[in-house]
């Protein structure tokens, strides 16, 4: 048994996702709706592996030296529960880390930094990849690709310093 924290796409997405590998996915929301797409929740709700607990926060995740069970609050009325699982994932919203950055590089709206498909930055010699980059999909697949062409553009950049 699987649970998964949040409304929004990457979690109903994750939730469904998910429900190949358990038993049953709780989606675990503190609103009374969904912030993803409509056309992905509709396929949450025909999930019949997927059940969304509304209105609830977790106040603890229990277990020892695995996770066993949440402690849920619901917000409308207060009421306490627990849940018995085996796995959390937590897809709450992304914060990029990229606030050692002090130059003013070009981002998006949610703070991501632009890059071009060489992985190269608004300033010239500094590249990002992976989860700090501006791109539809966070995952570790991203990453890696993201990481492989920004290590092999760097070379050329620095190649090209040693030319002049």
């Amino acid at each position: 048994v699987i649970a998964v924290v949040g409304g929004g796409d990457a979690a109903v997405e994750e939730g469904m996702f998910l429900t190949k590998f358990g038993s049953r996915v709780y989606l675990i929301h503190r609103r009374s709706e969904l912030r993803a797409q409509k056309i992905i929740q509709e396929r949450a709700f025909g999930n019949p592996k997927l059940e969304i607990v509304w209105d609830s926060v977790i106040e603890s995740i229990n277990g020892d030296t695995k996770v066993r069970s949440l402690s849920l609050r619901n917000v409308k009325t207060g009421q306490k529960s627990n849940l018995d699982i085996g796995a959390i994932f937590i897809f709450v919203g992304f914060v990029p880390n990229s606030g050692f950055i002090k130059e003013s590089l070009s981002r998006d709206k949610g703070g991501y930094i632009i890059t071009n498909d060489r992985m190269e930055t608004s300033i010239k010699g500094i590249f990002a990849c992976g989860d700090v980059r501006s791109q539809l999909v966070r995952q570790i697949t991203n990453a890696v690709g993201d990481g492989t062409t920004a290590a092999v553009a760097a070379e050329k950049y620095i190649e090209e310093l040693d030319d002049k």
